[in-house]
């Protein structure tokens, strides 16, 4: 019995559904999607963002280099980030597992233990902007307030992040 031109056409579609489901599944399971279910942390950890990219570039490169989604549709790897401007993005909740810190001696620590708060610049080689001096003071008073201590990426492993200048502008402000 040969099969006629309409049941191989079908036949055809089904076995391109079947494909199209394969590689939606394939790209689900490679999505890494954090979920915000740790414990509170109460160490924030303070970064510089190494150059002048601001949120939307620097999500763009995380979501290529790891993909590793929040809950809050962002795949940059800081919590928090201000700009240059003073504007203050939320990527992802305190309790989520963050992708900032990484320790060779505590694999994993750090991202699931601290907020990772970025800014935006190379604070090695200038100082920041006022207006996001003024948003970053806000935020570190508003942990403070919590309980929560602050360090600065240098302090767990060896970097100069988040730069000489923040550094300075956080012992300056007594948060170090």
């Amino acid at each position: 019995m040969t099969k006629t031109f309409l049941e191989k056409l079908i036949e055809k579609a089904k076995l391109k559904l079947l494909i199209l489901r394969l590689q939606l599944r394939v790209i689900f399971l490679r999505q890494k999607l954090t979920i915000p279910n740790l414990p509170e942390p109460k160490i924030v950890v303070v970064h510089h963002g190494g150059g002048n990219w601001g949120f939307n570039k620097i999500n763009k490169s995380h979501r290529f280099k790891w993909g590793f989604k929040s809950s809050l549709g962002y795949y940059i790897g800081y919590h928090k980030f201000i700009e240059f401007t003073g504007k203050l993005y939320i990527a992802r909740r305190d309790n989520e597992e963050g992708a900032h810190c990484v320790d060779p001696a505590n694999p994993g620590y750090w991202n699931k233990n601290s907020v990772g708060l970025g800014v935006q610049g190379n604070t090695d080689l200038q100082n920041s902007p006022e207006w996001l001096l003024i948003t970053l003071k806000s935020e570190l008073d508003s942990y403070v307030a919590r309980g929560f201590e602050i360090k600065y990426h240098g302090q767990i492993v060896p970097t100069t992040c988040p730069g000489r200048y923040l550094k300075e502008w956080l012992k300056d402000n007594r948060y170090i």
